[in-house]
C-alpha cells in the first residue's frame, strides 16, 4: 500500500535538503520554533488516485500530485528559489538518474513531471510578498 503521508514527508524533506530552504507542509515553516525567513517553500498535497495492483502485478501504483508555493519578498528572489525548486524535483545526473532522490522505503517514485508552473504573483508586491505556483505529478510504485 502507499502511504500517502510518508512520500509527502519525504518530498518535503527531499525540497528542504535540495535548495536549502524551509519547507512547511501546507502552512509557514518554522525554524527553531520561528517563523522563517523569506523566501521559503511550502508543500500542498493534491490527491491523486492510488491503483490497486493489477492482476500479473502485486506492486501498487499512484500518481500523486503536490503544488510547491514559493514566497519571497521580491521577485527575483522567488524566480531564483523557483529555478531550485524545479532542478530538485526534476533535475538529473549525467547518468539519467534524479539527482535528488525521493527516498521512501519499498516505495519507489519512478517519474515526475511538471504540471503548471504559474510564474511569479506579483499581487501582494506592495506589502513585500511575492510568491510563485509550480504543480508536480510524482508516479510512484509500492513493492
Amino acid at each position: 500500500m502507499i502511504e500517502r503521508a510518508r512520500v509527502t514527508a519525504s518530498v518535503q524533506m527531499m525540497l528542504a535538503t535540495a535548495t536549502g530552504k524551509p519547507c512547511g507542509l501546507g502552512r509557514l515553516p518554522l525554524v527553531e520554533g520561528r517563523p522563517a525567513p523569506l523566501p521559503y517553500m511550502v508543500l500542498y498535497p493534491q490527491g491523486g488516485p492510488v491503483g490497486g495492483a493489477p492482476l500479473a502485478d502485486q506492486s501498487e501504483d499512484g500518481r500523486l500530485v503536490y503544488q510547491v508555493t514559493i514566497v519571497a519578498a521580491r521577485t527575483d528572489q522567488a524566480e531564483w528559489l523557483a529555478d531550485r525548486a524545479l532542478q530538485a524535483l526534476l533535475g538529473r545526473t549525467a547518468a539519467g538518474r534524479w539527482q535528488h532522490a525521493i527516498q521512501i522505503p519499498d516505495v519507489d517514485v519512478w517519474g515526475r513531471e511538471l504540471l503548471v508552473d504559474d510564474g511569479v504573483d506579483l499581487s501582494d508586491a506592495d506589502a513585500g510578498v511575492v510568491t510563485a505556483v509550480q504543480r508536480y505529478t510524482l508516479s510512484v510504485t509500492a513493492y
